[in-house]
């Protein structure tokens, strides 16, 4: 049985509610439909694995929300789906609902403890969850970059996108020597990687093997990313640093000079969360560690920036436009923005191994995945350009057909020996600094425990 793990955490923090005056017009103020990546991702996995799977395979789905309530209501419309899917199939996919708060490490670790308790594996870990942390935005500058500079103005909006600089999570313990924790960082990374490592011992459990599916962005860019504030917590820009953050890690991760704290965290022996470690660690020495892979939505109609009914309409209609003038990531729908990772999800190792390959044989290595579509709308999977990386690790000017015909961001410059060779520099210093964070982490939640035991 085939066991994935999805997260529909939400792109936005959950807002507080606040009572509003009978004759305030914002009272009355339409809004557009709310469309959700992660829900449109475990729609789209269960139609891929209905369509794709033989009859005999069964796929488990679990899902994360931040609340009970809302993951009543995900699982309900999961369900609704699945009927409308295929009546003749439901009993070969499950849908398990849990809640996680990825800002909240102790909630991590509850989960952890929960899905090692019940799962006799997991092939996928599908990491989506997170915040962007936009504030409002720069009309001026928005309106200017549209009429001025249109496609490259609604493929990457962070610059006109307004966010506060800082901003930390709530103190996770009693400790006097807990270190400050950045909010998107913590949401949209930490969380996450802290509760990959705390799943390494299921994933070592499957026979694909396991993977480690982060979800960047094609807004990720290397102007704004610092080494030294890996928690982005001195830019305003944070959203596109966390997710460059995504893309380092990931695609970094099968080089010689990260091995040592890849390693580490891939290492279900130092796993602080595992009460019975020796039952679900027999025969670790043979397993096959997980691969980690990263991809992003491309653009897609959501609700990460919240907008008023007309509004949104026009911002689907520049979309649009660019789709029509060359921009091959205006996808618009969630559910197409879902086609890189849920093929990351149900491809066969072969498949992904073999479209890896033929960056590697050309000098590269691992790849970020994007969800893309042509002018007409015909969607596909397609390696994306990262600044640093260039098109799967190969330096100088794209090689393969798909890449040289499509289109690139503006100002892109093909990739040199020396950027390279700096990125892989970036991406071991970001490997080691994000091992001795978890390790101090794991440590400070353990105190806090046994004080907590002992009170």
């Amino acid at each position: 049985m085939e066991v994935h793990l999805y997260y529909n955490h939400g792109e936005e923090e959950e807002k507080k509610k606040k009572t509003k005056k009978s004759g305030d017009v914002r009272a009355h103020r339409k809004h557009p439909p709310k469309h959700h990546g992660g829900l449109s991702t475990c729609r789209r996995l269960i139609d891929e694995f209905l369509r794709t799977r033989p009859k005999n395979q069964s796929l488990t789905l679990i899902f994360t929300t931040r609340s009970t309530r809302k993951s009543n209501e995900t699982l309900a419309k999961l369900q609704k789906h699945l009927r409308s899917a295929s009546r003749d199939d439901l009993d070969r996919i499950t849908l398990k609902p849990e809640h996680v708060d990825l800002c909240d490490l102790h909630s991590v670790r509850a989960l952890s403890r929960r899905l090692l308790a019940s799962l006799p594996k997991l092939d996928a870990l599908v990491l989506n969850a997170g915040i962007a942390g936009f504030t409002g935005l720069n009309w001026f500058r928005a309106v200017y970059m549209i009429l001025t500079d249109l496609v490259h103005a609604v493929t990457y909006p962070s610059s006109y996108c307004l966010s506060n600089t800082g901003t930390l999570v709530k103190k996770q313990t009693q400790l006097a020597d807990e270190p400050p924790l950045g909010q998107l960082f913590c949401a949209n990374v930490f969380g996450h990687y802290m509760l990959s490592h705390n799943l390494v011992p299921l994933l070592e459990k499957s026979n694909i093997p396991g993977r480690i599916i982060w979800t960047s962005s094609v807004e990720a860019t290397r102007e704004v990313f610092n080494v030294s504030d890996i928690q982005a917590l001195k830019t305003r820009r944070a959203y596109e640093s966390v997710k460059y953050l995504m893309a380092l890690l990931a695609l970094t991760s099968s080089l010689p000079s990260t091995s040592p704290w890849v390693d580490s965290f891939l290492s279900s022996n130092n796993n602080h969360v595992n009460g019975q470690k020796s039952s679900l660690q027999n025969g670790s020495s043979t397993s096959t560690k997980p691969n980690i892979y990263v991809c992003h939505p491309a653009v897609c109609a959501t609700s990460i920036v919240p907008l008023a009914l007309p509004l949104y309409y026009a911002m689907l209609s520049v979309c649009w436009v660019a789709r029509l003038l060359g921009s091959p990531w205006h996808v618009l729908s969630s559910y197409r923005g879902a086609a890189a990772s849920v093929w990351l999800c149900l491809s066969p190792q072969s498949v992904i191994d073999t479209a890896e390959a033929a960056y590697t044989a050309l000098g590269g290595g691992k790849v970020k995945w994007g969800a893309s579509c042509d002018r007409w709308g015909r969607e596909s999977v397609v390696c994306t350009e990262v600044e640093g990386w260039g098109y799967g690790g190969v330096v100088g000017p794209p090689q393969l057909d798909g890449d040289r015909a499509r289109r690139r961001k503006r100002g892109a410059t093909d990739l040199t020996a020396d950027e390279r060779v700096e990125f892989e520099e970036m991406g071991r210093k970001c490997w080691r600094e994000m091992e001795e964070l978890r390790v101090k982490w794991d440590e400070l939640l353990d105190r806090a425990e046994e004080m907590r035991d002992k009170a």
